[in-house]
């Protein structure tokens, strides 16, 4: 499908968090969806599933990294940039992921 960086107004900004980004591990890359299609128009209405859903999600800020911890809680990866409130706004992009996938 086609692409695009999550809106401003998009539902994962706001599915539980209010998020202006996505960072991860890394930060500064978008988060891609699929691009939203003029619902007004019936021939825009995805077939697949119909519930304006994207089914693909690609960013370059590795989530996974920036959730990993060792046995003791201790983050196995830095982030970069140290922030250490990246790793929070990242376990808060994965809250609002999972929220706007099950909802």
């Amino acid at each position: 499908p086609p692409l695009e960086p999550v809106p401003s107004d998009h539902v994962l900004t706001k599915s539980f968090f209010i998020l202006p980004e996505f960072p991860g591990r890394f930060a500064g890359s978008p988060l891609w969806v699929e691009a939203s299609l003029d619902a007004s128009n019936a021939d825009n209405r995805p077939v697949r599933t119909g519930d304006g859903v994207s089914p693909i999600m690609i960013t370059a800020n590795d989530f996974a990294g920036a959730w990993a911890v060792d046995e003791n809680g201790d983050p196995l990866l830095p982030t970069v940039p140290a922030d250490p409130m990246q790793r929070v706004y990242a376990l808060r992009a994965g809250v609002n992921i999972m929220m706007y996938m099950l909802t």
